[in-house]
């Protein structure tokens, strides 16, 4: 997973979020997101697709615990007391949301 230039977004204020050159989700990254490590940042995508931790561990290959502390340290770096806070907050971000 890693981010696009900004240039292959459709849109240029927009950074688009890449799994095998092709595009998930393009949204304008909240304020923190910089800090956002790549395990994180897969982490996040995970999140807004409505994966538990069960299901990320599964697909990345950890241990349900570290993705516990991996989802704990997006909220903290984002500033979200949940994931529905932060998906709420990510939902008027994302391309082509109103």
């Amino acid at each position: 997973m890693k981010r696009a230039s900004v240039d292959a977004s459709p849109r240029p204020d927009l950074d688009v979020l890449v799994s095998e050159d092709e595009a998930i989700f393009a949204f304008a990254l909240p304020e923190g997101a910089e800090a956002l490590t790549t395990a994180e940042s897969e982490v996040l995508l995970a999140i807004i697709a409505g994966k538990s931790n069960a299901a990320i561990g599964r697909a990345r290959g950890t241990s349900t615990r570290t993705v516990a502390n991996q989802v704990a340290s997006v909220l903290r770096k984002l500033g979200a007391p949940s994931r529905g806070a932060l998906v709420a907050r990510l939902i008027p971000l994302m391309s082509g949301a109103k």
